[in-house]
């Protein structure tokens, strides 16, 4: 069975697969061992999914919850890519795939650093939150460290006393709000204009075709709940 984002050797655990789907699904304790994310975030997650998108229970199994672990780790990473985008000062880089693994330079422009001199700093002497090295390059003077994409996202996600405390940021220091200037934002504002009493299971699949790369119904809901915050720009 494939491993899927963050997965830690050292917490191997048996996989749960649908007898429906054949895909590998996981609980919360699940979640939390492959992921590393804690109890209490895992629960504030599914207690906001109406406004966070959070996938639905695939299957419930001897009274425990289960989702599809794909379907998850897909939302989760577009979640942290959102709210990493709402807390940076820079403009930071948010493209790319999750589990690419990147250097100290690529991290700078992930993170919106002026350049590599502040990540070296933090993996010295890293502030709270930042993540420790996924891997290292030995080359034939120095080690360099990695980092998976996603990582860096949450790191963005969560760190404190930057961008926005508590709420959204003022005036334009990063996003505003989610999805800001995103074409994906218009289609879904233009699709709830033309439909004002649609749910977005009934929108999704309209907009699905409407893009060259078809993005998944978490990443849409999420899109939608930022349109429907803020119908105009």
């Amino acid at each position: 069975m494939t491993a899927l984002s963050g997965h830690d050797p050292d917490h191997e655990q048996e996989t749960t697969v649908s007898p429906k789907t054949g895909r590998t699904l996981y609980s919360r304790a699940d979640l939390r061992k492959v992921h590393g994310i804690s109890e209490p975030t895992l629960q504030n997650l599914w207690t906001d999914r109406e406004n966070n998108g959070h996938p639905p229970v695939e299957e419930t199994i001897d009274g425990v919850m289960h989702w599809d672990g794909d379907v998850w780790a897909t939302w989760h990473h577009e979640l942290q890519r959102q709210r990493a985008a709402a807390s940076t000062t820079n403009p930071p880089k948010l493209d790319g795939d999750p589990e690419e693994m990147v250097g100290p330079a690529e991290a700078a422009k992930v993170c919106g650093f002026a350049d590599s001199t502040t990540v070296s700093h933090y993996v010295k002497n890293p502030p709270e939150g930042w993540p420790a090295p996924d891997d290292w390059d030995e080359l034939p003077t120095r080690r360099r460290p990695k980092w998976k994409r996603w990582r860096l996202w949450q790191y963005l996600a969560d760190r404190k006393g930057r961008g926005h405390a508590g709420g959204r940021p003022t005036g334009r220091r990063g996003l505003a709000y989610p999805y800001q200037g995103d074409e994906r934002l218009t289609l879904a504002r233009q699709a709830i204009a033309a439909n004002p009493g649609a749910k977005n299971a009934e929108l999704i699949p309209e907009l699905q075709k409407q893009t060259e790369k078809t993005y998944s119904r978490p990443t849409w809901n999420l899109i939608l709940k930022s349109a429907r915050e803020n119908p105009e720009e």
